[in-house]
């Protein structure tokens, strides 16, 4: 039994087994003493009861002997406890003696699968030196231990602890490749054996010391990735495995090459030293060369056949040709990382023509790309891929540059779904996503696969791209609406593959039989792109989930995934690329390699793929606007897919763009729904709801309220800026909703910017247009009135029946605060938005731009103040009827006018100047007039004219058109479009300012039934303080003058102009 290094602790004693007790003696005093004290006592009392002291000898003797024994008892029962206790305590030491050893020797000579799981003996890896074999591990079984026992062995028990304290069990069995080992067992289990002893022997020495020597063949295929095996030359040691089921192994095998002793050179200092591995099912098939002979079973049991002394039997390790493949891998990973095994020499600058036509790549349609000069035909391929598709399983290959084993296929159907490109700024990671989406294209037709292209950083990277047929969108700018509108889009897609899926009756796009196309999302700087949008994180990672049945794939770009990608996003991407890193922990985590974080600087393209454990670098391949030209002539009979992101809507939409438009409604927008996948016009219909278009300034409330107003053929009125003219517009519209039955024809009411129209009026006006607003649109739904308005904001006014607008339209606001405030979703709030663009039952939507001629036809309507109402009588144009013009004010003959002005002789000077003949009394002056106009006084003047103001209190001032002609021949009745009170005598005027007029309160109240009073320049309140009424008048602007006739009723009029002399 072999025995373990110097102690690593303490020594051990072992326990001393006490002696047993003495036998007690017999009590002999004191069965004497008894006797001797009762002869005494009879002989000095002479009473014969002393004598019965004498009885209590025999007493004390037997009870003496009793307690004797059982004090030996009890002390033999506490040494026993006490050597129980030590022994324990010794079986505990050499317990943890035993596993400070086996750890102390697991880690020098660490099993198989130690190796292979625990990433710490990662810094013991080549760490051996070239002048000797390291030793290897062939299985575990009990060693004698180092750690010294002491102590004196006298029976079998204290032989049995010395024993178990020197044997240390599960301990690693330790051998020297150096003799050579043979392992004979059936072929099988021989081979899995001796696999774990070359994986130690690969592990301990860097493939510039060692290098294996294998057979050919299937059962040692997983040789294939060792750096030993694939670099050899110049190493000081070989390791030759002999296989003698092999025929060129057993030929060697015959040649009986016997290993060097351990420490010498084979033929000379410099020939190497070799070892020998063989396996075989019997012993004399082995070759000489074998010191170490073991016999193996399928369970694992070790039998040492040569040499005979030492250990006999223990537990081998069996290796699986997967694992030992899997560690193969790593071992490469590390060699291209610490550049012990330089891998072959890769290109720095691959042709994607020349990588394609190298092994031939027949396209779809035919053509195949002209193969370069002195290429072969038949260059291997080395395909990072699943195996192959066929039918309807069809992948997605791509040869996407060259491993140092020859071109680099890529599928990502089977690899995927999904993968990861990594890399820095200028390590080429443009490059190989935009080879990678050529080639993919080059091998399918439109009809099978897709390309929606993201870059992130604005770059032109995809541009060239946009020439396949393959291609449905390629988006630079994503900015906050495109983000959100990729969200709609992709969830869109995904529900409409799910539809089309449904509809085949399959789960899977493998089982559509080319009905549906796969689609292929490549993004680049897609780490950025998810930080700047988390929402799109959430989408990404559905699509991660999902993808392979819907047949979406994500290739997503970025100069780093390591906390940044999620990691459910991550673990769906089973196809990784990277190419240069500047951190071996994010190629780690990544690939499980740090070779990326090794990458040369000046080799941009140079890459290193993962894909099922297995670690390849390459060199990415270029290509040219040529190679896109080339593919794109390929595929130019096929159509585009389907587009499952829609371009942003423009930012000027002409209203022709949709045609005639529909009965009943007018389009005011086109709407953009990602949600559905597809862009239509914005229809509003009056005879449904009311409208309000809500919009800062310039954000193109005018042009909405333009395309109403263009499209609209029925009844129309409009309400001018003007406050005067729109208070007669909303007054006409509330007569309207008075006046119409059930068969009036439709009209609508539009407003621009009515909180600023509002703001115009004085405070009772407003509040009585306010009503009327109120009552139309309460009541204006009824008789087929609808009203549209626009505001930056809804007055607080009109908040109250806020609720009766049922549609809106939501422009840019001037903040997020306001927009929202609308009731527009906040994602929507663009600031930089262009005019027009806003929010249709939420969703985005732009202002259509009406025709020139349309636009110029609402504008001639507005100046001539024909807008107000369009009835549609009249001629092609619409003239319409409009609400009573202010006409010039004529005095009639024989009639009486008060006239209060803020400036009263300006007044007297305009009336004199139109009606030389007028008497014009001053009021201020009216005290010192004995007569009016040469009369016998007021009395008598308003006797003179009673009868014919009655005449014109009954008309109202303003004179028919049926009155005008019937009065052709009078003397106003060339100017049917003035204002007359009466016929008679010359008209007397009296003005007065408005302090003068309530003054003579008397006066005035003698005169009003009997006059018309012009208000000139007068407030509200002076108005309603001379009539004493609270009626509300008119709004008046400035200029015209407010007429109340004797009736009561308002009217509005200019001064006349000045009469010029024949």
């Amino acid at each position: 039994m072999p025995s373990l290094d110097p102690a690593v602790g303490e020594p051990l004693t072992l326990p001393r087994r006490p002696a047993p007790p003495p036998h007690p003696p017999f009590p002999l005093l004191a069965v004497i003493a008894p006797l001797v004290g009762a002869a005494v006592l009879f002989a000095v009392t002479r009473s014969t009861l002393m004598l019965a002291f004498a009885a209590l000898s025999p007493v004390i003797a037997v009870a003496g002997t009793i307690d004797g024994r059982i004090g030996a008892r009890r002390r033999r029962r506490a040494d026993a406890s006490s050597y129980a206790a030590a022994t324990a305590r010794f079986l505990g030491e050499v317990a943890s003696a035993h596993d400070l050893e086996r750890r102390a020797l697991s880690a020098r000579h660490p099993t198989v699968s130690a190796l292979t799981t625990d990433a710490a003996h990662g810094a013991r890896r080549w760490a051996e030196p070239g002048d000797r074999f390291a030793q290897v591990t062939v299985g575990t079984g009990s060693v004698t231990g180092s750690t010294p026992v002491t102590g004196t062995v006298d029976d079998d028990t204290d032989r049995a602890l010395m024993a178990k304290a020197r044997t240390v069990t599960d301990a690693p069995i330790i051998a020297d490749p150096a003799g050579g080992i043979g392992v004979v067992a059936p072929l099988p289990v021989a081979r899995a054996f001796a696999r774990g002893i070359v994986m130690q022997l690969a592990f301990a020495h860097s493939p510039g010391v060692l290098a294996l020597s294998a057979p050919s063949g299937e059962p040692y295929a997983w040789l294939t990735r060792y750096p030993h095996l694939l670099h050899p030359g110049g190493e000081s040691l070989v390791v030759r495995i002999v296989d003698t089921a092999d025929d060129t192994s057993a030929a060697t095998g015959g040649e009986r090459i016997a290993a060097p002793d351990r420490g010498t050179r084979r033929a000379g200092a410099s020939s190497p030293m070799i070892a020998t591995v063989a396996v075989a099912e019997r012993v004399d098939d082995l070759p000489a060369g074998c010191r170490l002979v073991l016999g193996a079973d399928a369970s694992g049991a070790v039998t040492v056949l040569s040499p005979t002394e030492g250990i006999s039997v223990f537990r081998g390790e069996l290796v699986t040709a997967q694992a030992a493949a899997e560690f193969g891998r790593t071992l490469a990973a590390a060699a291209l990382s610490k550049g012990v095994a330089p891998p072959r020499i890769l290109p720095t600058v691959v042709r994607w023509s020349e990588l394609h036509t190298s092994h031939t790549v027949a396209l779809d349609a035919g053509e195949v790309i002209p193969r370069a000069p002195g290429a072969s035909g038949t260059a291997p391929v080395d395909s990072v891929s699943g195996g192959q598709q066929t039918g309807s399983d069809r992948g997605l290959s791509a040869v996407v540059g060259v491993s140092t084993r020859g071109p680099l296929q890529l599928d990502l159907v089977s690899s995927g779904p999904h993968a990861i490109v990594t890399g820095t700024t200028g390590s080429g990671k443009s490059r190989l996503l935009v080879t990678w989406v050529l080639g993919m294209a080059a091998s399918a037709p439109p009809s099978r696969v897709s390309f929606l292209l993201v870059d992130f950083k604005g770059g032109t990277a995809f541009q060239p791209l946009r020439a396949l047929p393959h291609t449905v969108g390629v988006v630079t700018d994503l900015g906050h609406g495109e983000a959100r509108r990729a969200l709609r889009s992709l969830r869109a897609e995904l529900r409409r593959r799910e539809s089309v899926l449904a509809e085949l009756g399959v789960a899977d796009v493998r089982d559509a039989d080319d009905g549906l196309a796969r689609l292929v999302i490549v993004v680049d700087e897609a780490a950025a792109m998810l930080a700047a949008f988390p929402e799109l994180s959430e989408l990404f990672a559905d699509v991660a989930a999902r993808g392979r049945a819907l047949g979406v794939h994500l290739v997503l770009g970025t100069q780093r995934a390591t906390g940044v990608l999620s990691d459910a996003l991550v673990a769906n991407c089973a196809l990784r690329l990277s190419l240069r890193l500047s951190s071996e922990a994010d190629s780690i985590a990544l690939l499980g390699t740090d070779a990326a974080a090794h990458l040369r600087h000046a080799a941009p393209g140079r890459f290193v793929v993962a894909m099922d454990g297995e670690v390849i670098v390459a060199q990415a391949a270029s290509s040219e606007s040529a190679d896109v030209d080339a593919v794109a002539r390929l595929h130019g009979a096929s159509g585009r897919p389907p587009a499952p992101w829609l371009p942003a809507l423009p930012p000027r939409i002409p209203l022709e763009a949709f045609g005639v438009p529909p009965e009943g409604g007018v389009v005011i927008g086109a709407l953009d729904d990602p949600d559905r996948q597809r862009q239509e016009g914005t229809v509003y219909r009056p005879s449904r709801a009311h409208l309000l278009v809500l919009g800062a300034r310039g954000s193109g409330k005018s042009t909405a309220l333009l395309a109403v107003a263009a499209q609209w053929t029925n009844d129309m009125i409009v309400v001018p800026a003007d406050t005067e003219r729109a208070w007669d517009a909303v007054e006409a519209a509330e007569a309207r909703v008075r006046q119409a039955t059930s068969a009036a024809s439709p009209c609508i009411v539009l407003v621009d910017d009515i909180d600023a129209l509002l703001a115009r009026f004085d405070d009772e006006h407003r509040d009585a247009v306010v009503e009327r607003l109120r009552a139309l649109l309460v009541d204006g739904p009824r008789v087929g009135i609808a009203v549209v308005c626009s505001a930056s904001a809804l007055p607080s006014a009109l908040r109250g029946v806020a609720s009766r607008f049922g549609e809106r339209f939501l422009l840019r606001q001037s903040d997020r605060q306001e927009h929202v405030l609308a009731g527009a979703p906040a994602e929507f709030f663009d600031p930089d938005a262009p005019p027009g663009r806003g929010v249709w039952r939420d969703r985005a939507a732009q202002v259509v731009l009406v025709a020139s001629s349309a636009e110029r036809l609402v504008d001639s309507q507005r100046a001539s103040g024909s807008d107000p109402a369009r009835t549609g009588q009249g001629d092609d144009a619409g003239p319409g009827i409009a609400p009573a013009r202010a006409l010039a004010l004529a005095l009639g003959s024989g009639t009486i006018t008060l006239v209060v002005s803020a400036a009263p002789a300006e007044a007297s000077r305009v009336v004199r100047a139109a009606y030389a003949e007028a008497e014009i009394v001053h009021l201020a002056e009216l005290e010192s007039h004995r007569t009016l106009g040469g009369s016998a006084g007021l009395d008598d003047l308003i006797g003179q004219t009673k009868t014919s103001l009655a005449g014109a209190i009954e008309d109202g001032l303003v004179e028919s058109d049926e009155e005008s002609a019937n009065s052709a021949n009078s003397a106003n009745s060339a100017n049917p479009g003035t204002l007359r009170v009466s016929q008679g005598g010359v008209p007397t005027v009296i003005v007065g300012d408005p302090d003068t007029w309530q003054a003579h309160w008397s006066l005035l109240g003698r005169l009003r039934p009997h006059a018309s009073v012009v208000f000139d320049g007068c407030s509200l309140a002076q108005v309603r303080a001379t009539l004493h009424s609270r009626v509300l008048p008119p709004v008046t602007n400035a200029g015209h003058l407010l007429v109340c006739d004797p009736s009561g009723r308002f009217t509005r009029a200019t001064w006349p102009e000045p009469k010029v002399a024949p």
